[in-house]
């Protein structure tokens, strides 16, 4: 060895490579230039003692070598002779020398410090049958969170509790689900046949479509529809919910997840609707996480900080060891190594971290002598250095082994370790054995599966592999797995993009990395999806040689349709610009036509619609040029779609005239015609013109079902239930829950998860007409959670519109006001105009009824803007709300005016319902007007209109109205008579509460008999 390798330079340099770290990385570390830190390692410049304390404190030197450290940094030129050993003494008295075994049963030692942590999982175990937990155990790499999990684990099981575990690996992180299906291949494999059948066969077909390996135990599955992902995945969500309901009977299920903070998006959204769910299900969920990677995974901080208000969540943080715990580890270890001052020494070396006193346990355990000839633990300063201390004692075909072992990077089986390595049976089993005995590997309780013995251990055996010689063992493992997979696993086409990436062999890369991306559209994780779509596309790009000419625009085609499915519009409209610019030079007028559509319902699935029409002009503009009128009529529906969604029913109405035109003039009975006639509906319905919307709804449902289109057949069924209510229909309740109830039937046979929510908020507002609220309470405490899962933003709107009417009808104004004002904050926060102006409307009708005062002019401008682009169903209730406002003012004249105009819009349009409330509010403008004749006439016709199509609110309102001028007119007869049946209609809507049941959250008022009558407001009788 030369004099210039004993030098300070030198040997900073090493300890800084050791490190990982680069010249300026360090430099900005310890705040200097990269250019001092080069002439530093050069020995051309000593550094300031200030320089020397912040690199002995980057460095990592322990404080007892400290002194040293500053003193040899100091000292000038390269005439410091001294070794590692004076950076890293330790003050210590001498050491007896002793002998030692080659290894400690390390994994066998007690469980110390954590005595608080265990009792309490112990506990939730116990209490877990009876109400669920979720706990959420964390702390810093190596803190010992996988051995608590271990020993919870392990009660749970002499318990008798079934147990469901599983481990994240930060490889897999953009493999869709792989936690998930390692928790569902077990609970699927401890489930009896006949209870796994009690789950419906469509969410059995969901589970197995996520985990293809078990319909061996499950055969003749429904086929899966192509629902909305969002649907889909609510679905899923379901079913596994259910699976592990079934598992947990008759006892709690605890389940386990370590290392959350490598989970994939698909697999996060699970664990936390399953975190949500936990408190109504008997089942303990534990999930440990490392809190000191929050920051590299910025999923994760959000998904704890949501999940914190859990009332039935509970933390727990795992602290380091204090001395007496690491000295009780060691009293409570077989053949430990009883050297003076060893507790002291391990845990001030260690700082407590039981990883780090493992580590150097094992590394004294296999050199004792050397500890005892020098008088110090074989300490390296940083975990990593530990490790390689260790793995630069094993022998070179071991070590080989354990390099095949890291890079296939998770949990294996022993066959597929062998068939990697160049060992014969007998030379391979003898080393996977010693790997075990050195604590490296450990076999799992099947006896056929190993993984490393902590994560770490696996890093850094992986990252310490040679570059060249990486990339040659991910190629041989990705040749193992192509050519002797099976092909039924999930995972397969994402580890064979993983390995051919890795190992540099690239149109084998591009092809699997599609493939995972197609993979994980088909289980609705598009977030997982597009990070395999951005890899192919950088790999693409950087290596156009590894795919025909071509194939990179239809990548980007690909992943455009991915980021507009998950709502990353900006980069959906990158992709499609530029598929759009290269088929434009290529002359590919249909390929551009398709494209603009998709980028222009890309917009307008961001609310985008301006962008959203220019775009679809466009393709409308293509679609004429090539005279293809089929696609001018399927151009025109789009855009009809865009108007509508925007508000804009004027221009719908034109768009989809002549989309429907086309139609008929063609004859056309496919898809295009199908979606014409359900547009020319939406557009009449819109327009305050049931009859006419019913009609189109009909045709496009006979060409739905001609050409066996289930989705279409269900939302056509749909918009005649909703065609038939009485905010904006014909008010024929009972044909409206027929349709409603058919189209729901159909959307849970053919797996139309998405038609739900619009289905179940329908028969809301139906069942309410009838008197039902207690069920209809039920349709929408069943609704809007679903929503919310979904993200669906326009329905969650209409779901609280809905409760806030079946409150205002239950004269609950303060409740009624909260769901209105949570749905105009679902369209702020979205940007979303649908529906605004009726829940606008609605918010007047509470707020008047709490004895606030309402300025009407916002709601009259709504109102007129609303005529003038032809949306009549929103315009309906602003006119009743501005009539109660004059009445409230005393304005007679006003309100008749209003109730003149409702009615004249109901008539014409067959709305019976809407017809009926425009008489009694003509009614009350009448009598503020001292026209009682004309309000009793007018009353009349309300009661007779609301009886006919059997509104019964509306019916015990006309009631009111009426005892109140035959009581004053000297009539007590008439008078009682309208009293009494009011009385009545009240008595029914207080049983149609039923059990008086929750609301989202929100209980309704219950009321036990009716006990006289209030006759001067509109408020229910004898209820208090």
């Amino acid at each position: 060895m030369d004099e210039r390798s004993n030098s300070f330079g030198y040997w900073l340099r090493r300890r800084r490579k050791a490190l990982d770290l680069t010249q300026a990385a360090l430099a900005e570390r310890v705040s200097c230039s990269p250019a001092a830190i080069k002439k530093i390692e050069s020995d051309e410049r000593r550094p300031s003692r200030a320089l020397a304390q912040r690199l002995a404190q980057q460095l990592g030197i322990a404080l007892t070598a400290q002194a040293a450290f500053l003193e040899a940094a100091r000292q000038p030129g390269p005439d410091w002779r001294q070794d590692d050993a004076a950076l890293v003494q330790l003050a210590a008295s001498p050491v007896e020398r002793r002998a030692a075994p080659a290894a400690l049963l390390l994994p066998g030692t007690p469980l110390v410090g954590r005595d608080a942590q265990y009792q309490s999982l112990v506990g939730l175990m116990d209490t877990a049958g009876s109400s669920g937990h979720v706990v959420l155990l964390h702390g810093e790499a190596g803190i010992g969170k996988s051995r608590m999990l271990q020993e919870a684990l392990a009660h749970a099981q002499r318990q008798g509790l079934p147990t469901l575990t599983t481990n994240c690996y930060e490889i897999e992180r953009s493999i869709a689900y792989q936690p998930v299906m390692d928790l569902v291949s077990q609970a699927v494999a401890a489930v009896a046949q006949a209870r796994l059948r009690s789950i419906a066969p469509v969410l059995l077909a969901e589970i197995a479509a996520l985990v293809p390996g078990i319909t061996a135990r499950l055969p003749a599955l429904p086929a899966l529809s192509s629902d909305f992902p969002e649907a889909r995945q609510a679905r899923l969500f379901q079913a596994l919910l259910q699976l592990f309901d079934v598992l947990a009977l008759p006892h709690p299920l605890v389940l386990a997840l370590d290392n959350i903070q490598w989970t994939d998006d698909a697999s996060l959204r699970f664990v936390h609707f399953l975190a949500r769910q936990a408190a109504s299900h008997p089942m303990l969920l534990i999930c440990a996480f490392r809190d000191d990677e929050i920051d590299a995974a910025p999923r994760l901080a959000p998904w704890v900080d949501s999940l914190r208000h859990e009332p039935h969540l509970r933390t727990l943080a795992l602290p380091r060891l204090a001395l007496a715990d690491v000295q009780q580890l060691l009293e409570g270890m077989d053949q430990a190594p009883s050297l003076p001052g060893l507790a002291d020494r391990l845990h001030r070396d260690s700082e407590g971290n039981p990883f780090f006193v493992w580590s150097l346990l094992h590394a004294l355990g296999e050199h004792a002598g050397a500890a005892a000839d020098n008088g110090r633990l074989p300490l390296p300063d940083e975990l990593r250095d530990s490790v390689r201390a260790r793995l630069a004692r094993v022998p070179q075909e071991e070590r080989a082994l354990l390099e095949r072992a890291a890079v296939l990077a998770r949990r294996f089986h022993f066959e597929t370790l062998q068939a990697l390595s160049d060992l014969g049976e007998a030379q391979f089993l003898q080393a996977l054995e010693a790997l075990e005995r050195r604590c490296l590997l450990r076999a799992e309780a099947d006896g056929g599966h190993y993984d490393f013995s902590h994560d770490k251990v696996r890093e850094v055996v992986y990252r310490d592999i040679p570059a060249a010689r990486r990339a040659m063992l991910h190629r041989t493992v990705a040749q193992q797995l192509e050519a002797h997979d099976a092909g039924d696993a999930h995972d397969r086409h994402a580890r064979l993009a993983e390995h051919y990436e890795r190992g540099q062999v690239w149109p084998k890369a591009l092809h699997y990395l599609r493939a995972a991306a197609e993979q994980s559209q088909k289980l609705f994780a598009m977030g997982e999806a597009m990070r395999w779509l951005d890899r192919a596309v950088a790999l693409l790009e950087s290596r156009p040689e590894a795919a025909p000419a071509g194939q990179l625009q239809a990548l980007l085609a690909q992943r455009g349709a991915a980021r507009a499915q998950a709502g990353a519009t900006e980069g959906a409209v990158a992709d499609f610009q530029r598929v759009i610019a290269s088929a434009r030079a290529q002359g590919g007028q249909e390929r551009e036509r398709d494209l603009l559509i998709q980028l222009g319902m890309a917009y307008r699935r961001a609310d985008a619609y301006e962008r959203a029409t220019a775009c679809l002009e466009d393709a409308l503009a293509a679609s004429r040029a090539t005279q293809d009128e089929r696609y001018v009529a399927d151009s025109l529906y789009h855009l009809g779609t865009v108007a509508w969604s925007n508000g804009r029913n004027d221009l719908a109405i034109a768009r989809h005239e002549e989309a429907v035109a086309i139609c008929e003039r063609l004859g056309l009975r496919d898809l295009a015609a199908v979606q014409a006639f359900h547009g020319r509906g939406e557009a009449y319905f819109a327009a305050g013109e049931p009859l006419a919307a019913i009609g189109c709804y009909g045709r496009s449902l006979d060409l739905a079902r001609a050409i066996d289109d289930r989705s279409y057949e269900s939302e056509n069924r749909m918009m005649v239930g909703w065609a038939c209510n009485g905010e904006a229909g014909i008010a024929d309740y009972p044909r409206g829950l027929c349709e409603l109830d058919a189209s729901m039937d159909i959307a849970r046979t053919a797996d139309l998860q998405w038609h739900l929510g619009p289905i179940r908020i329908g028969r809301a507002y139906l069942l309410a007409a009838l008197g039902r609220y207690g069920e209809a309470g039920s349709e929408l405490a069943a609704t809007l959670p679903m929503l919310e899962t979904l993200a669906l933003v326009r329905y969650q709107m209409m779901a609280h519109d809905a409760l806030g009417c079946v409150l205002l009808d239950l004269e609950q104004p303060v409740l009624a006001l909260a769901h209105f004002d949570r749905g105009l904050a679902l369209a702020g926060g979205s940007g979303v105009r649908y529906w605004v102006e009726r829940l606008q409307a609605g918010r007047v009708l509470a707020q008047l009824r709490t004895g606030a005062t309402v300025d009407p002019a916002p709601l009259a401008e709504a109102q007129l803007d609303l005529r003038g682009r032809c949306e009549v169903w929103l315009a309906l209730r602003c006119l009743v709300a501005l009539a109660e406002v004059a009445a409230a003012n005393g304005a007679g004249r006003a309100c008749q005016a209003h109730a003149c105009e409702l009615l004249k819009l109901a008539e014409a349009g067959g709305l019976r319902e809407q017809a009926a409330q425009a008489q009694r509010l003509r009614g009350i403008g009448l009598a503020l007007e001292g026209d009682a004749a004309g309000a009793r006439d007018a009353f009349r016709l309300a009661l007779a209109q609301a009886t006919a199509i059997g509104r019964v609110r509306l019916m015990w309102e006309a009631r009111c109205a009426l005892a109140q001028p035959a009581h004053r007119g000297g009539d007590p007869a008439q008078a009682e008579a309208h009293a009494t049946a009011a009385r009545a209609l009240a008595v029914a809507m207080v049983r149609g509460l039923g059990d008086g049941s929750l609301v989202a959250g929100v209980p309704l008022m219950q009321a036990a008999a009716c006990q006289g009558t209030t006759l001067g407001a509109p408020a229910l009788p004898a209820l208090s």
